[in-house]
């Protein structure tokens, strides 16, 4: 689809400004732009690191696909600027803030895959591209949306879809992979509890916390995260007090490994990431970074907070664990009675 659409626009003479088209629309799509291809170009790169870890075919064999898409997409985009001098790749135009978060969260997925190895490493590689899948897709719609010249916004919406569709392989993929290891866990707790460590075994309860928004209130809830490979999954929720139409729910997934666990034995604070995917066909994902300070080995602090359009959402629950098969039971906070 990438390549065809290049063939189609690659020739294409650039054609007079629309004078309705506003400076802000100009605006969004530069930006739009040059957030897509500054993506593309790290996407391109994400094979490499089958040779830093190796994965089983089923996860090589997408992320070439993902490296292969991303690079002629990058390639496409480059053909765009050079066919039109009104676009621009290196508006990125992002605030200081923003730009220091990014790093911050790159930084980390860098410490974990480096760190992660065998199945561990595959689920969080998988979880990362789920969000950068994601946000490249919803880029491409948004820069297509602002694209004047209709062969050059055709070609975005392909690109768009080739993103979407990767997403929903990758997301596929995933569940698939926690699926089966939950089926493998059962079978090994059946054959022999003993062989796994209590701590491991248990679920994780978070209980609801809230935050300003607007002259309003969000609230997280989030339902019992069992344990799988070192993934914690679950249900969650995320009611806006008034602004109703703002309510989420989906599946999250935090990645928490037995290294980890070990460190919050301890009672060392650690930090972990993870992925929150909204319901519906087209689920958004988004990355949450996190920082769990324990106070004993039963349960702590947790600080939670991800990106939502440009706000930064920060959510500061209590957890604990308990056993699995015993009764749910959450602090009696207010959030909770609502």
């Amino acid at each position: 689809m990438l390549l065809t659409a290049g063939l189609l626009t690659g020739c294409q003479s650039p054609q007079a400004g629309d004078p309705s088209k506003t400076i802000a629309a100009q605006s969004i799509r530069n930006n739009g732009y040059s957030l897509l291809h500054q993506l593309l170009n790290e996407q391109k790169d994400v094979s490499l690191l089958r040779f830093i870890r190796p994965e089983h075919a089923d996860v090589k064999q997408l992320v070439n696909k993902i490296a292969t898409t991303s690079g002629t997409g990058a390639k496409l985009l480059e053909a765009f600027a050079k066919d039109d001098p009104t676009i621009s790749l290196d508006d990125i135009g992002l605030p200081p803030g923003e730009l220091a978060t990014r790093d911050a969260i790159a930084a980390t997925k860098k410490k974990d895959l480096l760190s992660q190895s065998g199945d561990t490493f595959e689920l969080t590689l998988l979880l990362t591209q789920t969000e950068a899948l994601s946000y490249g897709w919803h880029l491409a719609q948004v820069t297509g949306a602002n694209e004047p010249q209709p062969e050059r916004a055709r070609a975005l919406a392909g690109l768009g879809r080739d993103m979407q569709n990767l997403y929903q392989e990758v997301f596929a993929l995933l569940l698939s992979k926690i699926e089966s290891k939950a089926t493998d866990s059962n079978r090994t707790n059946t054959a022999s509890s003993a062989n796994i460590p209590v701590p491991a075994d248990r679920l994780l309860m978070i209980d609801p916390s809230s935050m300003p928004v607007g002259g309003g209130k969000a609230t997280l809830i989030i339902g019992e995260l069992q344990r799988v490979n070192g993934v914690y999954t679950g249900d969650y929720k995320i009611k806006v007090f008034p602004y109703f139409l703002k309510n989420e729910t989906g599946r999250l997934a935090i990645v928490v490994s037995d290294e980890s666990l070990a460190v919050m034995n301890r009672g060392v604070a650690v930090a972990i990431i993870g992925t929150a995917t909204t319901s519906g066909k087209a689920g958004k994902s988004r990355h949450i970074d996190a920082k769990a300070t324990p106070v004993d080995i039963n349960g702590g602090r947790l600080k939670l907070w991800f990106m939502s359009g440009n706000r930064k959402m920060t959510f500061e629950p209590a957890y604990h664990f308990t056993e699995n098969g015993a009764p749910p039971v959450l602090a009696l906070t207010t959030e909770a009675m609502h």
